[in-house]
């Protein structure tokens, strides 16, 4: 497995999971006006009125959907994961080099070794 893979991997996880957690966290700590009424002002409104632990559980849900999609996305990639209904395959190149289809395996591996599943 090429080094660019596990940086590639990496980069995934800290764009989408930890900056992604870290823009919903301002999200949900910004003031709104009391007359926004969309789902997202729900939504804000309603995490705002949580106690600390609450917060912090919602947060952690939130974690955990964003790294289980990320991977179920890998897994679509590489092959060890279908699409319903279909039979197209996909396949990444990172720099023209084949990703050998483990970047799903790639990315919990380093979840578990850098101990950062939710």
């Amino acid at each position: 497995m090429s080094e660019k893979t596990e940086l590639f991997v990496k980069a995934v996880y800290e764009t989408v999971v930890q900056e992604g957690l870290h823009m919903y966290k301002e999200m949900y700590e910004e003031e709104l006006s009391s007359s926004d009424d969309d789902l997202y002002s729900q939504a804000i409104h309603m995490y705002q009125q949580m106690n600390a632990e609450q917060q912090r559980l919602m947060m952690h849900m939130i974690e955990v959907v964003m790294v289980d999609t990320v991977s179920h996305i890998f897994g679509l990639i590489d092959g060890s994961s279908g699409l319903n209904g279909s039979d197209i395959e996909a396949t990444l190149l990172l720099d023209d080099v084949d990703t050998e289809g483990y970047l799903q395996d790639l990315y919990i591996g380093y979840l578990q070794d850098e101990d950062l599943y939710p």
